[in-house]
């Protein structure tokens, strides 16, 4: 159903949903900042999501899908969006050296918007040699494995000494979070957006003070939604090949414990109506 007054959607129309509920209210919210809401919560993290049968959904928060384009792919514009904002925060440009801690789907999708603005060189960095493959393949130019590789010679090789002008720390990983600034360059950027399991993690600030370096923290998106939909329907950017598993809704708790068997090696994991 739509409510009274909608226009920017009508009945049928295949949509993808920006999944913030933030209170309008507070300072980052009156300014436009609303992905730093001081009461922000999330579809499906703090509030029930899609797995119901019924949402409430603001109409500003619903967006319209391109023709030609499915829901599976609709599905995946809401990480894309993740790293857009990343790589707005981190003033991702065609002159970086980008090395990208993580190579999941937040990591695997800057690495796409790093294609689509031509990065010089691109170094993907993750434990999983499956998930370097799949980086390789997505046209990473390097790949390292921090268990086999020493990270900090490894990218001092690549970059003939001089670090990366950019580094985004998407693993979550706190011996990430210990290495990206010593193969950060002098007055490089790193973007933080991994969670970690420890509240206090350890950061020598020798390294930032020394290098001059600027730290940026990166939270979710704000408005970005229309510039992924058009970068999708001008087929820029593609997201298909980021989904590992499809399954449909009566195997919701099938799809739920695959998602969480790191055994299954997943990526992203789609739950879909029916067949």
């Amino acid at each position: 159903a739509i409510g009274e007054g909608v226009k920017n959607v009508k009945l049928g129309d295949y949509v993808t949903v920006e999944p913030l509920v933030t209170c309008g209210t507070c300072k980052p919210c009156k300014t436009g900042d609303y992905n730093v809401c001081e009461d922000m919560k999330v579809l499906g993290v703090h509030v029930d999501g899609a797995c119901q049968e019924k949402v409430l959904i603001n109409a500003d928060r619903v967006f319209k899908l391109p023709p030609g384009t499915s829901l599976k792919e609709g599905a995946m514009i809401e990480p894309l969006c993740v790293s857009l904002e990343i790589s707005r925060r981190g003033q991702l440009s065609i002159e970086d050296t980008l090395v990208i801690f993580g190579a999941g789907v937040i990591g695997l999708c800057v690495l796409k918007v790093a294609k689509c603005v031509r990065a010089r060189r691109i170094i993907s960095i993750d434990i999983s040699d499956d998930k370097l493959k799949i980086a390789k393949n997505l046209g990473a130019d390097y790949v390292i494995n921090p268990i086999r590789d020493n990270v900090e010679q490894a990218v001092a090789e690549i970059t003939n000494g001089k670090g990366a002008s950019l580094v985004i720390e998407a693993s979550g990983a706190e011996e990430a979070i210990k290495t990206c600034w010593t193969v950060t360059a002098y007055r490089g950027r790193v973007v933080i957006i991994g969670f970690y399991k420890s509240p206090l993690v350890q950061i020598p600030p020798i390294h930032i003070v020394k290098k001059e370096l600027d730290i940026y923290g990166s939270r979710l998106y704000r408005n970005r939604f229309p510039l992924a939909i058009d970068l999708l329907a001008k087929k820029e950017v593609s997201l298909i090949d980021l989904i590992s598993h499809e399954f449909i809704f009566d195997q919701i708790d099938l799809a739920m414990n695959t998602a969480l068997n790191p055994a299954e090696k997943t990526l992203k994991v789609v739950i879909k109506k029916d067949k």
